[in-house]
C-alpha cells in the first residue's frame, strides 16, 4: 500500500466532520488507492466473488461515507473501511445464493459449474460470517482482529497501532482467534 500521511488523513477527517466538502474530496485521493488495494486483497482471499477490486472499493467507500459511524482517526478510518468491506461481500453473497436456490437436478454446462463452485464459496462466506458474529459475541478484540487483517488487509504492526495493542498481542490474539475460527468452521 502507499504510504499514508496519518496527520494529514486526520486532520482531513476533522475538517470533513465540521462539514468541509472540500476536505472530503482531499480525504478520498488520500485513501482510495489504500482501499482499492484492500478490496483486492479481500477478493484474492474470495474466489469466486463476482465483484471486482473496483466496485467493491467503491461500495465501501459509499458505505463508510454513508454510516454515521464519526471517523476521529486514520485507524478509526481504516477499521471501520474494513467494515464496510467485510458488509459489502457479505451482502453480495447472500444475494447471488438468494437467487440460485432451488431443487430441480439438471444437466449443467462447464460455465454453469464454474458457478456453482462460486455458490460453495458464498456459502462458506457466510458461513464465517456467523462464525465471526460468534466470535464477536464472546471476545470483540479477537473478531475485529479477525476483521481488520482478513477483511481489511492490515499488516498486524497497523492493527497494533489501530487498536492500541502491542505486536505480541495482536500476535497472541490472531492465534488464538484463527483456532477458534477453525474449530468454529469444522463443526
Amino acid at each position: 500500500m502507499e504510504a499514508l500521511q496519518p496527520k494529514e488523513i486526520t486532520v482531513l477527517l476533522a475538517k470533513w466532520r465540521q462539514g468541509d466538502a472540500g476536505a472530503l474530496d482531499a480525504l478520498m485521493r488520500q485513501v482510495y488507492a489504500n482501499v482499492h488495494a484492500i478490496a483486492a486483497r479481500s477478493l484474492r482471499a474470495m474466489p469466486g466473488a463476482t465483484l471486482s477490486a473496483t466496485d467493491l472499493a467503491h461500495e465501501a467507500l459509499l458505505r463508510l461515507l454513508g454510516s454515521e459511524v464519526e471517523c476521529v482517526d486514520r485507524h478509526h478510518f481504516f477499521r471501520v473501511a474494513a467494515q464496510a468491506t467485510r458488509q459489502v461481500l457479505i451482502d453480495a453473497a447472500r444475494k447471488r445464493l438468494a437467487g440460485k436456490r432451488g431443487g430441480d437436478v439438471r444437466r449443467v454446462e462447464l460455465d454453469e459449474a464454474r458457478q456453482v463452485a462460486a455458490n460453495d464459496a458464498d456459502a462458506r462466506l457466510l458461513h464465517i460470517d456467523e462464525a465471526l458474529r460468534d466470535l464477536a459475541a464472546s471476545n470483540a478484540r479477537h473478531a475485529q482482529i479477525i476483521e481488520m487483517v482478513y477483511f481489511g488487509g492490515l499488516e498486524r504492526v497497523e492493527v497494533a497501532a489501530a487498536l492500541g495493542l502491542s505486536d505480541t498481542t495482536v500476535d497472541r490474539d490472531l492465534r488464538l482467534a484463527r483456532a477458534w475460527l477453525k474449530t468454529a468452521l469444522a463443526s
